[in-house]
């Protein structure tokens, strides 16, 4: 399908350049929806842009633009609106004869927006130390859709994720495992606040507990917290136990697959902090104080130095993640995402800083924050934690609301703004449900192909319709729904380029509501005119095309009936 967008916005260029007017290669020429169909299908506001330079009119700028543009077949009127505007008209005959094609075509995405440029997105990355929280589940939905859209739009795509299997915090996990077990045998001991406090520490202590006894004829003594080679022990095999149920919620509840899992430990093996830290050093880009070694931070924009090597002689917490995003730099990608709560948001500058003191592109790297996530039963908000007591998981979640709700309603906000997810109306089976609309404009057009089975119009419910005689689709709700399915491949390539996946989601809806008016006021196997009907069918099974696609990319199932 054409990027109408794209094409209208060259065209316009191309009409500017022709009229006289100087544009800048890198001077964008905006195109958007029109709000009022008077003024027609897109409008153009570049004669505002251009005013500045010439001694004409705003309305006289568009006039000569709109009479020097190319008169492409699928422009069907253009128009100077006052006080600047070009409003264009797509041609119906070219929408129309367009049908056949968006039936026909594989992928409704036909442009290679990336060229096989390198993406790797980096998300999730939970410290394997806890369950996935639902904000992890939120983040790892919207990213995954990013990957979909990019690897649709041409990117090459790899989803990672980098465990943080060394560090203060698995030491802490080995402690907190063995102190509750010592707690099962009723031995008393302390448990400080910063521990692992939640409930599943005392199932994973059992189970560690059996593991011990069983393989090692151990059974655990107050001792034992003294024992470092044993705690460290305790927490390799706490860790990989945590690691294990991560992977399972991934594969099984949240069904995302992830082409690299990158160990830090492993990581750690190649001493890529080591490198690291030589490469800055070489620059001149640190010093030494207090006994530790200080990043030059305040040369890349920072308020103050970061500390990289405590005066102890460890790393400080940001080393092994400049470390790691170095490597990614290393492996050559030419956009790089990191996803982060919100709570690491202090890492982006720091992070940024070091990239740009080690010579990196700091245009590849990309990090998107996630802001908190609360959940509304009843009426009343609630916010899920790791805290005893109050623990919502990412597959409670489903299985309260389905796996579709819960990955429609984390996707159709910004990760950059607060989430509120009411569980009621996610289960509700009507409008107010936004994907239960969605996925049931889907449903309709399926409804539609089987009753034209059932009439003897088509012989299989699938995207194939036998062509008329004459295409022939009315204005109204026939033309809408067509201009409608054009916003995909701008929605896609929008998305390209500003990263933002809830637009997929807004854009699914709006076809949706498309899809439900051209249901209510279309009959579309009334009519005794067979050409109308077969033209009518052939626009149910390009529409039924285009938002299973967009499913798909969301990673929404395409339900026959509901």
């Amino acid at each position: 399908m054409l990027n109408l967008k794209k094409a209208l916005a060259a065209d316009i260029r191309e009409g500017a350049i022709a009229a006289g007017y100087n544009l800048k290669p890198d001077q964008p020429v905006s195109v958007a929806h029109t709000d009022k169909p008077e003024h027609g299908d897109y409008a153009s506001a570049i004669a505002l842009s251009l005013v500045k330079g010439s001694k004409q009119k705003p309305l006289d700028i568009v006039g000569a633009i709109a009479q020097h543009m190319p008169k492409k077949e699928y422009i069907g009127k253009i128009e100077a609106a006052p006080p600047g505007f070009l409003n264009i008209t797509i041609s119906h005959d070219w929408l129309a004869s367009k049908v056949d094609d968006i039936i026909e075509q594989e992928k409704v995405i036909e442009e290679n927006i990336g060229e096989g440029k390198l993406v790797n997105l980096e998300f999730i990355s939970a410290n394997p130390t806890g369950p996935l929280t639902l904000g992890n589940a939120r983040t790892a939905f919207s990213a995954d859709t990013l990957a979909n859209v990019l690897t649709a739009a041409g990117f090459n795509v790899t989803r990672e994720y980098y465990i943080n299997d060394a560090g203060t915090q698995i030491a802490r996990l080995g402690e907190s495992v063995l102190r509750r077990a010592l707690e099962q045998k009723g031995i008393k001991v302390e448990f400080a606040e910063d521990l692992y406090q939640g409930e599943y520490i005392i199932g994973l202590a059992k189970k560690i507990t059996e593991l011990w006894k069983e393989n090692e004829g151990k059974e655990f003594i107050e001792s034992d917290l003294t024992d470092k080679d044993l705690i460290e022990k305790i927490s390799t095999e706490a860790m990989e136990q945590m690691l294990a149920a991560i992977k399972k919620t991934i594969h099984d509840d949240l069904r995302i697959h992830f082409d690299i899992w990158t160990s830090e430990r492993a990581l750690k093996k190649t001493q890529a902090a080591e490198h690291t830290l030589a490469k800055l050093k070489k620059n001149n880009l640190v010093y030494e104080k207090d006994g530790a070694v200080w990043f030059k931070a305040t040369e890349f924009g920072e308020a103050e130095d970061k500390v990289l090597v405590k005066s102890s002689g460890q790393y400080a917490y940001i080393m092994p993640d400049i470390a790691y995003h170095q490597n990614k730099y290393d492996r050559e990608f030419d956009l790089i995402f990191t996803f982060l709560g919100a709570d690491h948001l202090g890492q982006v500058s720091k992070l940024t800083a070091a990239m740009k003191a080690l010579g990196n592109d700091i245009e590849k790297l990309h990090f998107v924050v996630a802001q908190w996530l609360s959940l509304q039963k009843d009426g009343k908000e609630f916010t899920p934690s790791k805290r005893k007591g109050n623990v919502y998981s990412p597959s409670d979640l489903i299985a309260e609301i389905g796996y579709d709700a819960a990955r429609f309603f984390m996707v159709q906000r910004s990760l950059r703004t607060h989430l509120v997810i009411d569980l009621d109306i996610a289960k509700e089976r009507n409008e107010r449900n936004p994907v239960y609309y969605v996925q049931y404009a889907y449903v309709r057009l399926q409804s539609i192909l089987r009753k034209a089975k059932q009439h003897g119009f088509i012989e299989e419910v699938g995207e194939q319709v036998p062509k008329p005689g004459k295409l022939m689709l009315a204005e109204g709700p026939e033309m809408t729904l067509l201009k409608a399915l054009y916003g995909l491949p701008e929605t896609v390539a929008e998305i390209s380029q500003t990263f933002e996946v809830q637009t997929l989601a807004y854009f699914a809806h709006e076809l949706a509501r498309s899809v439900h008016s051209f249901y209510r006021d279309v009959r579309v196997l009334a009519s005794e005119d067979k050409d109308v009907v077969l033209s009518r069918l052939q626009l149910v099974a390009a529409a039924k095309k285009v938002l299973g696609q967009t499913l798909d990319l969301l990673g929404i199932s395409k339900p026959d009936v509901m």
